[in-house]
C-alpha cells in the first residue's frame, strides 16, 4: 500500500467511527452523560430520567455504545442491567480526553 493510499483510507475509518459515536442527538447526549460521570453505574431508567430522553430511546442507543466499547454493560441477575463508562478501552480513553479538552469551550456556549 502506498503512502497516498494510507492517508486516503484512514480518514474514512475515522469518519465512520465518529458517525457511530455521534449517530444521533440522543446517543450524543447519552455519551456526554457517561463522560460527565465516568465512575458511576446507571440503569436504563436512571439514564432516561437524567438525560430527559424516553426509556425506549435509551434502550435503542445503549447497545451501539456497548458494541463500540464506550460503555460497559454489567448484568445483575436475569433482568437488571447496569452501565458504566468503559475506561480501559482506547476508544473511550481518547473520547474522554477529547471531551475534557473541549468541555471548557462547550460551557461557554
Amino acid at each position: 500500500m502506498s503512502k497516498n493510499e494510507e492517508t486516503t483510507t484512514k480518514p474514512v475509518k475515522v469518519d465512520r467511527l465518529l458517525e457511530k459515536v455521534f449517530a444521533s442527538r440522543a446517543q450524543t447526549r447519552v455519551v456526554q452523560h457517561f463522560l460527565d460521570r465516568p465512575k458511576e453505574f446507571f440503569n436504563l431508567s436512571r439514564i432516561a430520567k437524567e438525560t430527559e430522553l424516553a426509556h425506549s430511546t435509551i434502550h435503542r442507543v445503549m447497545q451501539p455504545l456497548v458494541d463500540m466499547g464506550l460503555v460497559k454493560e454489567i448484568r445483575v441477575g436475569q433482568q437488571i442491567r447496569l452501565f458504566i463508562l468503559e475506561t480501559e478501552q482506547d476508544v473511550s480513553k481518547i473520547l474522554a480526553k477529547f471531551y475534557d479538552e473541549i468541555k471548557p469551550y462547550l460551557d461557554e456556549l
